[in-house]
Formats: C-alpha cells, sequence, structure tokens
C-alpha cells in the first residue's frame, strides 16, 4: 500500500506541475461558442445523474428535426409542465431517457444469432435541500435504470458471444435481472464556484474517471473500448466517497475511495475491506471555448476483490494502472472535438491490459437550419485483453466506428452507426466483421 501511494503521489505532483506550466501558458480569452455539452462537478459522463438531467432540459429547447411534427408532442409538453410544477412545490427535478438500439453483425460464427434488440431507460431524480442556490448547495440524487431486451440477445452480449469480441460492440445494451435497480444514490455538495465539491452514497466510479463529455453509448460511440476506460479495475456501482478540489478554472484534482466488493444490484459487501482508491489531475489546455472538456490523467490502486473474482472492469487480483485521455477543441466556435485515450494496468487487475483510442467529432456537420443538433463521429479503439487464463491465447483486438446522429422529430434523435471489427480477440480464426446499428433516443 505505501509503494501505491508513493507511485500516486509522485506521478500527480509531476502532472499537476506540467499543467500548471502549460495552462498558465494558454490563451486568456475564450471565444463564444454553442453549447454543445454539459460537465457537472465530480463527472463529465453524459450519463451521470448531474449531467443527464441538465441534458434532458437542454435538449428539451432544441426543437430542429427532420419532420417537424412529432407524435410524441402531447406526451413531452404534458411532462415538461409536470416537472416545473413539481420543482416549483418541492425542489425536486426529474427526468426521463429512453434509448433503443438494433444491431445486426455480417456474421456469427460463435453462435446463431446475429441480431438483437435492447432498451435502456434512466430515471435521474435530484432534491436540492440545502442551501439552494448557493455555491454550497447540497442535494440528494437519486438514479433508477432499466434495461430489457425482446427475446433475443441483447447488442452487449451479442458482440461478445456470436463475434467473439472483447471491444464490445454495444456497452450497456443488455438486459438487467431483474429489470430494475437503483444504480445511483448519493448527497452531493458545493460547486466549481466554491472551489470544492464532493459526493458520498452509492456511486458509479466509471462514470466518473477519464470520462468526456462527448463519449456515452446513448448519443455517441457504442464499443466498449470507444466509451469506457477498462484498462482501469473499476468495481461496480456501490458505496463510496469522491472529493474535486478546483484549484483554478483550468485544473481541477478528483479523488475517489468505493468498495472493491460493490454490486449494483445492492450495496455489495462492505465488511471485507477491500477498497479502490483513484486519483485524477483534469486540466483544460488550450481551450478555445467555455465549453472545453479537460483532458485527465488517472492513477488507480485495487486491493481486488474478496473472492478473486471479476466484477465490472476488476478481475479479482491485487493491482494498479494510468490512464490518460486528450481531449481537444479543433475549431474556435468548438463543433469539432479529438479525443486520445491510452490506459495500461498492471498485475492482471483490469479487464484490458492495455488500451488506446482515438476519435474525431463533428456538430452540425451539415450546415442546414432545419437539421441543427446533428452529429458526426468517427473512432478507432485497439485493446489488448488481460491473458488470466494461460491456457488461452488472446489476442489484440480493434475497431472502426463511423456514425451519423440526426434529430428525425422534435425530441426524437436516429443515430446510425457502422463498426468495422478487426481480429476479434475470442475467435482467432475470424479477421474481420461488419456490425450494423439503428439507435432511437428521446428524453422527457
Amino acid at each position: 500500500m505505501i509503494k501505491y501511494s508513493l507511485i500516486i503521489l509522485v506521478t500527480l505532483s509531476g502532472l499537476l506541475s506540467f499543467f500548471m506550466g502549460t495552462t498558465a501558458s494558454a490563451e486568456d480569452s475564450l471565444a463564444d461558442s454553442k453549447d454543445n455539452t454539459k460537465s457537472g462537478l465530480l463527472s463529465d459522463d453524459p450519463e451521470d445523474p448531474e449531467n443527464l438531467l441538465s441534458e434532458i432540459r437542454e435538449r428539451g429547447a432544441q426543437k430542429e428535426s427532420v419532420f417537424r411534427a412529432s407524435p410524441l408532442a402531447g406526451l413531452h409538453e404534458a411532462t415538461d409542465q409536470a416537472k416545473q410544477d413539481l420543482y416549483d412545490a418541492t425542489h425536486i427535478k426529474l427526468g426521463m431517457s429512453i434509448t433503443h438500439l438494433s444491431q445486426w453483425l455480417s456474421e456469427s460464427p460463435l453462435a446463431k444469432d446475429t441480431w438483437g434488440s435492447a432498451t435502456l431507460l434512466d430515471l435521474p431524480a435530484t432534491w436540492e435541500l440545502l442551501d439552494i442556490g448557493k455555491p454550497t448547495q447540497g442535494q440528494l440524487f437519486f438514479h433508477l435504470q432499466g434495461r430489457w431486451d425482446y427475446g433475443t440477445t441483447g447488442p452487449e452480449t451479442l458482440g461478445t458471444t456470436s463475434l467473439g469480441s472483447l471491444n464490445g460492440t454495444a456497452n450497456t445494451f443488455s438486459a438487467y435481472s431483474p429489470a430494475f435497480l437503483v444504480r445511483n444514490l448519493y448527497w452531493q455538495q458545493g460547486s466549481e464556484k466554491a472551489g470544492w465539491a464532493y459526493r458520498v452514497g452509492k456511486i458509479t466510479p466509471d462514470a466518473m474517471f477519464s470520462t468526456s463529455a462527448h463519449i456515452s453509448p446513448q448519443t455517441t460511440f457504442l464499443p466498449t473500448t470507444a466509451i469506457g476506460s477498462f484498462a482501469n479495475a473499476f468495481p461496480d456501482s456501490g458505496l463510496g466517497i469522491a472529493g474535486a478540489w478546483y484549484i483554478n478554472d483550468r485544473l481541477k484534482l478528483l479523488g475517489l475511495v468505493s468498495n472493491a466488493n460493490s454490486d449494483r444490484y445492492d450495496f455489495g459487501d462492505t465488511g471485507e475491506g477491500d477498497y479502490y482508491k483513484a486519483l485524477e489531475l483534469g486540466a483544460k489546455i488550450a481551450p478555445r471555448t467555455p465549453k472545453a472538456g479537460y483532458s485527465k490523467a488517472t492513477v488507480w490502486h485495487t486491493d481486488g476483490t474478496k473472492d478473486g473474482l471479476s466484477s465490472n472492469g476488476n478481475l479479482g487480483p491485487d493491482g494498479w494502472g494510468f490512464f490518460l485521455k486528450h481531449e481537444q477543441e479543433l475549431t474556435a466556435d468548438g463543433r469539432a472535438i479529438g479525443i486520445l485515450k491510452y490506459g495500461k494496468s498492471f498485475n492482471k487487475s483490469a479487464f484490458y491490459e492495455q488500451q488506446a483510442g482515438g476519435h474525431f467529432l463533428l456538430y452540425d456537420p451539415t450546415g442546414l437550419g432545419q437539421l441543427k443538433n446533428d452529429l458526426l463521429g468517427v473512432g478507432y479503439t485497439w485493446a489488448q485483453a488481460t491473458d488470466s487464463d494461460p491456457d488461452l491465447d488472446i489476442r489484440s483486438e480493434s475497431n472502426a466506428e463511423v456514425f451519423y446522429r440526426f434529430p428525425i422529430y422534435p425530441l426524437v434523435d436516429m443515430t446510425l452507426s457502422y463498426q468495422s471489427v478487426f481480429n476479434p480477440a475470442l475467435d482467432p480464426g475470424n479477421n474481420h466483421a461488419s456490425v450494423f446499428s439503428i439507435r432511437i433516443r428521446t428524453t422527457f
């Protein structure tokens, strides 16, 4: 433990010195920009409850679409008014997101299924209770999540069982059993203006570290290697505490301690004394707009699980690793975004031994007034899975994806995606496969 603590402290000290110098020389004035994303205090992940509530509210103000009349118009108007009435009376904010994905494989050498469908439902809520409207505001967050399929193999499972992919072809799109669970339940207090923030309760570590506001399986990329950073041995959703220190407007430090034996279906085994710890330095390097995202450097250590069995991104052993993410606005208006990622784990502790990727996103690519809020994305990811079984010879795998998302109706988005999977890790006899996906999402 002392060795790993020293490694973490030395690494962060060096990174902090580097980023302090870098951000001090960055341009001082930022141009006005289109609000493409909304990042929260302790997470940039669009599926984090705080960010999801903000995104739902902002999406409700965007009415441009291919077809101007929506079959859900009356329902959206009724729920908007009901949510506003509830907030005025109680300071409770509610939201709902429904995302459906259907996916087809060009071949399925390991199983008979070549297609699958699944639906995700998110119900985030927050109750503002302390110092409302002040920098020290405190509030309770609740996040109910449901996942189900339709008697077929869900797309997340389909990529593994039918294609032999360990990079994944549709992360999160598989059924829960039971279908609904409480994914997050925590108290959060503080703000960037206050200079600090923390959350404590049932939290989701993999939605907090090495994340980007531009990457989510419900709105952008689909492969596990594209949206997740599982060269980090993340525990599942469970009891933990996280805190952020906003050093200045371009630097922040995030730390977390969580139960390594967590289980999203309940609170996990909290009596074993196994913990996951992580520190992350975030820096806005040469930002071009006020909405520039953080580049991040994460170091982590896990005590492993009590029985040595895998859970979420943790394969079971004690181990450590690091993850780096560089995010850069490529145009003065912030419409073009580039993201690079690399991570490495040690002691066979994480799902991936190494993971790397590059992503490009262009907001409003068409320039057509009726098609505002559309998005084009291109990504390439590579991963070397951790070989925890000496009898297996698991090769590295890569995935290229291109997608186009557009509002087909007001508040209803459609995404068309194509993936090219190279060298599926679990099927040495297959060198390539194509994956086609269609995704529909609406929010209330």
